[in-house]
């Protein structure tokens, strides 16, 4: 019996990263990573505290993950994974914000992912400045290249293991992030083109010089927003950036968040973002 219970776990472990693979492309992860279907919070839903392991390290990393309550195995939702924005998970996670009731009413998986690190804001990988008043930023200033690159991998990771979970809608991943991570929006857009369906940054214009737009030019859509109230980042970057991306025949639009301050703005945009996300 007990030989029997392992084959079987092995078999669903391998069934569940082949098809988090299959629907991922571009997306490497190492083979030995896969949910836990006898473990206690397996495909739980509701607002969550999750961790992992990551590969190579034996680190357990947590993220946070929303899985809307009427959730059910047989479903196949779209996911968004939001990073984070500041140092901590729980920021796009805040009790009661519009994120997470747009993601409850409409039908998304919503993870927020680490970045490996518990440092400063990550750029997951991005090697791509935010374009402030004071000048460009300087990517993953203070990380390692190592640990900019793990907090790329830990993104990739925790999609997949989520995808794997809940039997997520993996034609439908989309990319929010605020400033630096606005960024990284732009990276993964860039680099799985065909695994990102549409990325929306707040607050976070890339200087864009060195910037593959053909990469997403009839596979990514984006959305850019900035509040009115930002006084961090300009409008102005971020409307150019906009007006870049269309030029090179990118689907992309761009909006004013009424009195929306420069940590806020997306939360209180939640619904237009989501009107964004539906419509692809």
């Amino acid at each position: 019996m007990r030989i029997q219970k392992t084959l079987l776990l092995l078999f669903v472990f391998a069934l569940n990263a082949v098809l988090a693979q299959a629907g991922l492309p571009g997306m490497q992860v190492n083979d030995n990573l896969a949910p836990n279907p006898v473990a206690p919070m397996y495909r739980q839903t509701g607002e969550q505290y999750r961790a992992y392991d990551f590969p190579g390290t034996g680190e357990s990393i947590p993220y946070r993950l929303y899985v809307p309550e009427t959730w059910t195995p047989d479903q196949s939702l779209p996911v968004l994974i939001t990073l984070r924005a500041g140092p901590s998970i729980n920021n796009n996670h805040r009790n009661d914000n519009d994120l997470v009731l747009q993601a409850r009413q409409r039908g998304y998986i919503v993870i927020s992912p680490l970045g490996y690190r518990g440092y400063a804001q990550p750029y997951y990988g991005s090697p791509y400045p935010v374009d402030r008043p004071a000048g460009p930023s300087t990517p993953a200033a203070g990380w390692t290249e190592e640990e900019d690159q793990r907090a790329e991998q830990d993104v990739v990771n925790v999609l997949h293991l989520v995808a794997a979970e809940y039997n997520a809608d993996t034609t439908r991943v989309f990319v929010h992030g605020q400033n630096p991570s606005g960024s990284s929006a732009f990276h993964f857009a860039a680099k799985y083109p065909d695994a990102i369906r549409g990325i929306v940054a707040s607050a976070g214009p890339i200087v864009t010089d060195n910037y593959p737009f053909n990469n997403l030019v009839d596979k990514v859509a984006v959305m850019l927003i900035h509040g009115t109230a930002d006084t961090a980042n300009t409008a102005q970057a971020s409307q150019r950036v906009v007006r870049e991306l269309q030029e090179n025949g990118i689907e992309a639009q761009y909006h004013d968040v009424p009195d929306g301050e420069h940590l806020t703005a997306y939360l209180t945009f939640a619904s237009e973002v989501f009107d964004f996300l539906d419509a692809h």
